[in-house]
């Protein structure tokens, strides 16, 4: 067969798919003539007359996933005319049928169908030999018979047969022949034909799933090649639901993953902890890297979303790397993991077009209901204190409703994707969101552009692929201190006042308390007056992209160059303007009555280079060898500047500007070994040098080692139809952590000081500079990871999972320690003095209990269990050298402390007393020795606010065209501080000054006179459970040709929360409910077509 013509061939096909599909549709509808063709999951109904073999096999190119490619020899039968009528058959079927009519061979190789003339001998057969009648049945791994498999004689095609639909089949071939025996989905097996005639075959899932190729750090992998805990979700388990930002995809779907949301804001950034991060002062987000840039993670001006500007909708796959084995070629950057994001590519084929789009509608969840008018109006006239001349307003206030509304938003998402001149493969995107906020006057817009194309020269031994992605953001933000202020704002006031002179009247017609003519210098602010009268926005332009040249050296295939040239550019804009005379203004620490007029504008820039070469090369049929080196180099720049002033434009506070810059120099290498299938082994190393720290301490080497073991292709194993996949793997390594408290803590810096502790000159405020306390010898914290983990699939994988037991332990942690005050004005100082360890267990399982024609069903499990201990924190470990943490209310106050032996994140609170029918007694606390006192003693508890188990649970079902989805999941083991209750006493209902504040019912319940707010009554279980999604679609089918659907769906989020604790919502990130935007419960309708 001639080779380079057949790549010809395949070339003229691709090119006549891309010309069809650019043409117009009117083409095709002229090119159906004779003939049709219906399908319904890859089963075909053809009808053809009087059409010619090519035309034909080109419908049915143009309408499956195969290409046809042609012996030079086989053109002239190619326009022989022929009629065909098939019903209920797969492509090779199909083409099967067409080679009888014609005397033609097939061969199928992937995706790929090769069309050759028969030989004499294949037309003949062989006489000499008897011909004996092959019987048999063919099943699944579970036992269920499989009608419709393929069954032929290799060598010749004519001879063949399918099965039927208890899965018997009949077929005579000589004796000595082999048949292969093929079924869409599964592994096809070849069976030799001798003394044995009667069969019983049974065929396993598609080992493609063990040959997806996985991303990770500068290259792929097969997945049953990997040595590393690593995890994958694919583009379909994405789009399953509507989800509006990135990190939503990851939320319950891969354990030892556990993402929480910061705010129920649209546009909202989300907290990403693997494997429960590994540094106490330092950074504890992954890395996150899109299309090989490894993107900036430090914070954004105005709390902007750090994934916000990537539309869910272009991203591919996401990768975890969560072992030091697959993280440590990322280095001083990957001690808290590694996400690694693949958009989405042009393929090879024609034109497609997409529309993805959505209509939501928001309400709110759960809310706290404090006392009503009347109820307030009974109650406070009985409290302690309170002069029994009060007066209350004559309003029916409910100030939550004032402040919450139904939320409406919508997104719409276009993309066509192609083939440029048959070697350029493109695809671009533009994306439009846009959300309300169930708090009033708060929104969310995104723009979104993402562009790619991949070109290919000299015989695809050159390949170049260039991505771009834009994004635009305006958030129109709230104070979030709103939402606790809705409940404490008294009920009995009116939202205005109804003034005739309102634009002159402290408060500009919103009802504020005054003392006398003054407004009253501490109050709690008029939540509509907070979001009506303040303009908060914060506006983030970003851009990130890449350009990447790989080389297959002519004469030396097995060897690739590979440059890649990216930037991540950011812009953000954050606003905040409040006119004079706004009630909120009276109670900051400017000059009582004015407004404010604030802009902070941050510029963010990194930029990288990275030059690698891979060489993979398979020695005697079993030795098989990748390896990778290279060299990195990245520059992190960032720049601020902020003004404020007032609404007429006078300074009120001298300028800020800050600008700095590092810069990271890396090499790099990496080393797989396989033998045989069976035994594996990755060597990596990584050397990093950071320009954060001093000359002596500025390189780090990260090196990792991890082996692997396919018991499955052993031969005690390998014929075993139970279990179809078992690798054992083992790992250990060093990553790093340079992402620390600023770019030169090894030098003497200035920190700009507060507006509260500016100096008055004349007229005008003045920030000061103090020097920052510096450690000279700072490095590295380092965390070192062991990892056994087990993947395992049975019945053909229809069951499959993984299984990881793991040890971290950070040394060189950064804390702060108390030091002699010297020339630097400061008595701490930040220096490596701690260790933390982590260990943990994760566990996954996938399953497909039911799998027909019309009907399956998918579900998977997740769980996670992982604790961390701090093991040193000071040059002298004890309970009295702890860090403070978990700040609340005021001036030194928190909750929450790190200490040897505890988890991070600890509570630090008095331990309740109560009396003999459980109720609390206001002031008395247990003490060491267990006595009761008035004496408030703090003590770490055993309670944390990480927890210490975490689940995610999700399960598909599709029945012809309909589609059912849920998605949920839980955490277990955390505590959350409830704020919101703690602040609340029966005292705090009026004050001296006269004014008022509502509680909530339990507060009265409670009956606690004054503050505590230490005691650990207010410290709660966040036990949770929560059904994120339940998602119900149709598929409309074969609207114009066998490419073309469109998918209706409805879909509701955050469909409800089992939990035991008493506040809005359990889970958050800090473990301190205070001033949380709630999360909305959504319904959308979405509609998504392709053509």
């Amino acid at each position: 067969m001639n080779k380079r013509n057949i790549m010809k061939q395949i070339g003229h096909r691709l090119l006549s798919l891309c010309i069809v599909g650019l043409l117009c549709v009117p083409v095709n509808i002229y090119a159906l003539g004779h003939i049709k063709l219906s399908e319904s999951k890859g089963i075909y109904t053809l009808q053809a007359t009087q059409m010619s073999m090519r035309q034909i096999f080109n419908y049915v190119e143009t309408n499956s996933k195969y290409i046809f490619a042609y012996d030079k020899n086989v053109n002239n039968r190619l326009e022989e005319t022929v009629s065909i009528s098939v019903k209920g058959k797969n492509t090779p079927q199909i083409v099967r049928e067409l080679c009888q009519k014609t005397g033609l061979n097939y061969r199928i190789s992937g995706h790929q169908i090769i069309l050759s003339n028969r030989t004499a001998k294949t037309q003949q057969g062989n006489p000499s030999k008897s011909v004996k009648k092959v019987t048999g049945v063919i099943t699944d791994a579970t036992g269920e018979p499989l009608a419709g498999a393929t069954i032929v004689m290799k060598g010749d095609n004519t001879k063949g047969t399918v099965s039927a639909i208890d899965g018997s089949f009949s077929l005579e071939v000589p004796e000595g022949a082999e048949i292969i025996v093929s079924y869409i989905g599964f592994d096809s097996q070849v069976l030799q034909v001798d003394k044995r005639t009667n069969f019983s075959i049974t065929l396993n899932e598609d080992s493609n799933m063990l040959n997806e190729l996985v991303v990770i750090g500068y290259g792929q992998v097969k997945k049953k090649d990997l040595t590393g805990s690593v995890t994958a979700i694919n583009r379909d388990d994405i789009n399953k639901g509507v989800q509006s930002t990135a990190q939503e995809a990851l939320l319950g779907k891969m354990a030892g993953v556990n993402v929480v949301s910061a705010s129920g804001a649209p546009g909202s950034a989300s907290t990403i902890r693997i494997r429960s991060g590994a540094s106490l002062s330092a950074s504890n987000d992954p890395l996150i890297v899109i299309d090989g840039v490894p993107v900036d993670n430090s914070s954004i001006e105005g709390g902007g979303n750090i994934l916000g500007g990537i539309n869910p909708n272009d991203i591919e796959t996401f990768t975890v790397l969560k072992d030091a084995s697959a993280t440590a070629i990322y280095g001083s950057r990957a001690s808290n993991g590694v996400i690694v994001i693949t958009t989405k590519k042009g393929t090879d084929s024609g034109v497609k077009l997409n529309y993805n789009g959505n209509v939501s509608v928001g309400t709110i969840a759960k809310r706290l209901d404090p006392l009503t008018a009347d109820e307030f109006r009974a109650y406070v006239p009985t409290v302690t204190g309170v002069p029994s001349n009060v007066v209350f307003g004559k309003e029916n206030t409910d100030w939550q409703d004032e402040i919450y509304r139904t939320a409406i938003g919508t997104e719409h998402n276009v993309s066509a994707s192609g083939n440029l001149m048959k070697s350029a493969p493109y695809r671009v995107s533009l994306g439009y969101t846009t959300q309300q906020g169930i708090i009033k006057t708060n929104s969310y817009n995104r723009y979104t552009f993402d562009g790619s194309i991949s070109p290919t020269f000299f015989d695809k031994h050159l390949s170049v692929n260039v991505n771009l992605k834009a994004s635009a953001e305006n958030d129109r933000k709230v104070d979030h201190s709103v939402v606790n202020n809705a409940l404490r704002y008294d009920p009995t006031r009116p939202v205005k006042t109804g003034s005739s002179t309102a634009s002159t009247d402290p408060g500009l017609g919103y009802y504020i308390w005054m003392n006398g003519t003054s407004p009253m210098a501490i109050q709690t602010d008029n939540p509509v007056a907070q979001l009506e009268l303040q303009k908060i926005c914060n506006k983030v332009n970003r851009t990130i992209g890449n350009a990447t040249v790989s080389y297959q050296v002519h004469g030396l295939e097995d060897l690739r160059l590979n440059l890649n040239l990216g930037f991540d550019l950011l812009r953000s804009k954050y606003t905040k303007e409040v006119p004079d005379l706004a009630g909120t203004m009276y109670t900051s620490n400017m000059k009582d009555g004015t407004g404010l007029n604030y802009n902070g504008i941050q510029k963010k820039r990194n930029t990288l280079i990275d030059l690698y070469a891979n060489y993979q090369h398979e020695f005697a049929g079993k030795h098989n060898f990748n390896a990778m080196a290279g060299y990195g180099w990245q520059h992190f720049w960032r720049k601020y500047n902020d003004t404020t002033l007032s609404p007429k434009g006078k300074e009120l506070f001298s300028p800020t500007h800050f600008e700095s810059e590092y810069y990271l120099l890396s090499l790099y290498g990496r080393l797989n070994y396989t033998y045989d299938d069976k035994y594996m082994v990755t060597a990596t190393l990584r050397a990093d040098a950071s320009s954060r720290f001093a000359k002596d301490n500025r390189w780090g080497y990260f090196p990792s080692v991890a082996l692997a073991w396919r018991l499955t292709e052993e031969k005690f194993l390998k014929d075993n139809r139970i279990l179809s996949n078992l690798k054992l793997r083992l790992s250990y390594g060093l990553t790093g952590q340079q992402d620390i408290l600023n770019d030169y803590p090894y030098m003497t810096t200035f920190t700009v000081s507060y507006p509260e502790s500016s100096y008055l000159f004349g007229d005008k405020w003045y920030k000061t500079l103090r020097p920052n306390a510096y450690d000279n010898d700072i490095k590295w914290e380092t965390t070192s990871t062991w990892n056994f983990g087990l993947d395992y699939g049975f019945l053909g994988n229809r069951i499959y999972g993984t299984l990881d037991f793991y040890t971290r332990r950070t040394k060189d942690l950064l804390n702060t320690i108390n030091v002699i005050s010297g020339t630097n004005f400061s008595s701490v100082l930040t220096t490596n003095i701690g260790e933390m360890e982590n260990k943990g267990v994760e566990f996954s399982i996938n399953a497909q209990p039911i799998r027909t024609e019309d009907f399956t069903w998918d579900m998977g499990f997740n769980y996670t269990w992982n604790t961390s201990k701090i093991t040193k924190l000071n040059t002298i470990d004890s309970e009295s050298n702890f860090v403070q943490t978990g700040a609340i209310s005021g001036t030194g106050k928190y909750v929450q402390v790190f200490m040897v032996n505890k988890r991070p994140y600890t509570f630090y609170l008095a331990k309740q007393a109560y009396d003999k029918n459980g109720k609390p007694l206001a002031g008395k606390y247990i003490q060491e020795d267990g006595s009761v006192s008035t004496k408030e003693t703090r003590c770490a508890t055993n309670k944390s606010a990480l927890p210490k188990a975490y689940i995610g649970f999700n399960t598909h079902f599709v029945y012809k065209n309909w589609y059912l989805g849920m998605n949920a999941h839980g955490a277990f083991g955390a505590y959350v501080y409830n704020y919101i209750k703690a602040d609340q006493y029966l005292q705090s209902v009026y004050s001296d000054q006269g004014n008022f504040s509502n509680i909530l019912p339990s507060t009265r319940d409670l009956g606690f006179d004054t503050q505590q707010l230490y005691t650990d009554y207010f410290l709660e279980s966040a036990d949770f459970l929560r059904m994120d999604n339940i998602t119900l679609g149709y598929t409309f089918k074969n609207l114009w040709n066998a490419k073309s659907d469109l998918r209706l769906a409805f879909a509701v989020q955050n469909v409800f929360t089992i939990t035991g604790y008493s506040g809005i919502s359990p889970e958050l990130s800090t473990g301190i409910d205070r001033d949380v935007y709630p999360s909305p419960r959504t319904f959308s309708i979405s509609a998504n077509l392709n053509f």
